[in-house]
């Protein structure tokens, strides 16, 4: 699978770390790990818009910005939440209509993957590539849809909102950020394209209760579980790819304590230099955007010290998703 291209929808200011101890009533215990230990600077946040219309914004800047070619084989939209909220369950008529009429084909799929919660990116990407990969099957078995399904395109939506009026969504002690991501995919390359050697996705079964209930004991747990698993979520990747960790050339970490991604450069064999640092604390946690508002950062960047044609992204869900995936360049430097 491929990744075309991934539109990207951030707040137009971002809001200062000593905003959000306000708005999330920190204290001054956790404002000091947050600026302090973490280096937090700020957050994307959304005042006044709702969940609705910024995803009708985010595919409207989708439309204006893709090949109109690759627009026209998108076949397929995923929805993932890291919330486990009714929305869009509860609308999946009207959902559907939405979708339709803004794609212009009456037999467009849609699904939404929340199971995952912030992993819950990959696993739609996943998801996304069965759906193309039997769609190939049908055109190579002489299906006589094949000539509408040779070349389709998925969309994966991520994304959520944190504060709504007087709503709070997210954990008290949470450093939530609210940014949007439109990812473009099909399985035949495009120019400047990046090639999904591998993803693998392993789960920690024991915490898939941690969304609605939990304790010290299982905290605790979770946490001395949680390098030597996403360790072992990165090498299996790796070897689904054919890669080492020192082929590396740029390591794309979700946006949470920075040191972790130290941790897992010491264990992993991977160098620490190559984690991409460049939204880590500036954007907030942005649920399942993370991974891919990295790798349009990372395809954006100007430096032409970063050259970056073997890359790793990571993702994981508070109830116990890993994930990881491999991405390839052709290019030499991505500028």
């Amino acid at each position: 699978m491929y990744i075309h291209s991934i539109t990207s929808l951030t707040a137009p200011e971002l809001t200062p770390l000593s905003l959000l101890e306000k708005e999330y009533r920190w204290g001054e215990r956790n404002h000091k790990i947050f600026s302090r230990f973490h280096k937090m600077q700020s957050a994307s946040l959304f005042t006044h818009e709702t969940l609705p219309d910024l995803v009708f914004e985010l595919l409207q800047k989708l439309r204006a910005e893709c090949d109109p070619g690759l627009f026209r084989q998108i076949r397929y939209v995923a929805w993932a939440h890291s919330l486990h909220a009714a929305s869009p369950f509860d609308r999946m008529d009207s959902q559907y209509g939405v979708f339709q009429t803004f794609f212009g084909d009456q037999q467009i799929e849609f699904f939404s993957a929340t199971q995952a919660s912030c992993a819950s990116g990959l696993v739609g990407l996943q998801y996304l590539q069965a759906k193309m990969r039997a769609a190939q099957q049908n055109k190579s078995s002489g299906n006589t849809d094949s000539q509408n399904q040779a070349s389709v395109c998925g969309v994966l939506i991520t994304g959520e909102k944190c504060f709504h009026r007087t709503v709070q969504y997210v954990d008290q002690n949470g450093y939530f950020g609210e940014a949007f991501c439109a990812t473009l995919v099909g399985m035949t390359p495009s120019p400047h394209s990046l090639h999904l050697r591998a993803l693998h996705i392993q789960q920690l079964g024991a915490y898939g209760t941690r969304m609605r209930e939990t304790d010290r004991e299982s905290e605790n747990a979770y946490d001395h579980a949680f390098l030597p698993v996403m360790s072992e979520t990165i090498q299996k990747a790796l070897e689904c790819a054919g890669r080492r960790p020192e082929e590396l050339d740029a390591v794309l970490p979700y946006h949470i304590s920075p040191v972790t991604f130290d941790r897992l450069a010491d264990r992993t064999g991977f160098s620490r230099e190559i984690v991409f640092r460049h939204n880590l604390y500036t954007l907030g946690h942005c649920f399942c955007s993370d991974a891919f508002l990295n790798i349009k950062s990372l395809l954006a960047c100007r430096d032409n010290s970063v050259r970056a044609q073997c890359i790793l992204a990571l993702a994981s869900g508070v109830a116990g998703t890993f994930g990881a995936m491999v991405l390839e360049s052709d290019n030499k430097d991505i500028l």
